[in-house]
C-alpha cells in the first residue's frame, strides 16, 4: 500500500497490481546495497567508515535504554492491572458493572494488545535512521514506524493517567508515567518529522 500510494502521488494512473513497476527510485541510497556480503570484511569496513563519519549508530541511541526501562515498567503495570481486574471482576453482579471495572478492562485490553509492539517498531525506525545517515525520507517505513509508536504512546498516556487517578497509592504507575513522558519526548526529538508520514488508507482523503 505504501508503494501504491507513492506511485499514485507521482501523478501516474496505473492499476494496483502494476504499481511496483512505476515507483520512482528512492532519493536516499542504501550505502550497503553494493557490498558483497560473502566477504564479511567489506561490511565491517563500511560500518567503521560510517562510524568515523559520525553517522547515527542505533546501538548507541539513548532511546534504547529509555525503552528498556519503559518496557520493564510496562510488564509490572500489566501484572498489576491483571490482578486488580480479576478482583474487580469477581465483585461485579450480573447486571451492574462499575466504572472501575471498565477502566481496568480497557487498560488490560490495550496493554495486552501492544505489549510486543513498540520494541520491533523502535528497532525498525532506529535502523532506518542509521541506514539513511541520520536523515530519513518522510514517506518511508522508518518514519512510518516512528509515527506508529508515537500514536500508541499518545493513547497509552491517557490510560496511564486514568490508572494513576484510580490507584494514586501505586508507585510503579507514577514512575512509569514519568518514564513514559520522557520516552515520548525523546521519540519526538529523534523523529521530528514523523507527523509528515502519510498512512495509506488513513491519513489522506
Amino acid at each position: 500500500m505504501c508503494g501504491f500510494y507513492q506511485a499514485k502521488e507521482q501523478g501516474t494512473s496505473i492499476e494496483a497490481q502494476q504499481w511496483s513497476e512505476n515507483i520512482p527510485e528512492p532519493k536516499v541510497k542504501n550505502e550497503f546495497q553494493e557490498l558483497d556480503f560473502s566477504k564479511l570484511d567489506q561490511l565491517e569496513e563500511a560500518l567503521l567508515k560510517k562510524e568515523g563519519q559520525g553517522d547515527f549508530d542505533p546501538n548507541q541511541s539513548n532511546l534504547l535504554s529509555i525503552y528498556d526501562q519503559w518496557q520493564n515498567y510496562y510488564g509490572q503495570v500489566l501484572t498489576f492491572v491483571n490482578q486488580e481486574w480479576e478482583l474487580e471482576k469477581a465483585k461485579q453482579s450480573a447486571y451492574v458493572e462499575g466504572s472501575r471495572f471498565f477502566i481496568l478492562w480497557n487498560a488490560r485490553e490495550f496493554l495486552l494488545h501492544y505489549r510486543n509492539y513498540v520494541g520491533p517498531k523502535l528497532h525498525r525506525a532506529l535502523g532506518g535512521l542509521f541506514d539513511a545517515g541520520g536523515e530519513i525520507p518522510l514517506q518511508s517505513d522508518w518514519n512510518g514506524s516512528a509515527k506508529a509508536i508515537l500514536l500508541v504512546l499518545k493513547d497509552l498516556q491517557l490510560i496511564i493517567e486514568k490508572l494513576v487517578i484510580q490507584f494514586p497509592e501505586n508507585q510503579v504507575l507514577k514512575t512509569w508515567q514519568i518514564c513514559h513522558h520522557d520516552f515520548k519526548l525523546q521519540m519526538e526529538a529523534t523523529f521530528p518529522k514523523h507527523t509528515h508520514f502519510i498512512r495509506p488508507g488513513f491519513d489522506q482523503f
